[in-house]
């Protein structure tokens, strides 16, 4: 009977239920609240030309057409970007991580 006693409670040690093994550390280490990530995208519709000019292969020239053409009608997604003169696919596929619109 001490034998079953010993075996059982080495077992136990081995594999504790999961409520106490949290009470000792064993568990999965406690998430505190979720981080707010900084979206450093840039929002083509609030932008200045200076900000603009910061994404690859747009220029002075290029900042100004995308300002002129959101003032004429705003980005709604952001392919809608393809609309500047200037601007296509293959621009768009190098700045579409870094452009948002909202």
């Amino acid at each position: 009977m001490q034998r079953l006693l010993i075996l059982m409670v080495g077992l136990w040690a081995l594999h504790p239920t999961p409520a106490l093994a949290a009470d000792r550390g064993a568990g999965p280490p406690e998430q505190g609240p979720p981080s707010v990530e900084q979206d450093s995208r840039i929002n083509i519709n609030e932008a200045g030309a200076e900000e603009l000019v910061q994404l690859s292969g747009i220029g002075p020239s290029r900042a100004q057409a995308i300002i002129a053409e959101r003032e004429k009608r705003r980005f709604r997604r952001i392919e809608d970007i393809i609309r500047v003169p200037g601007i296509g696919r293959k621009t768009f596929g190098r700045i579409r991580h870094s452009i948002r619109v909202r």
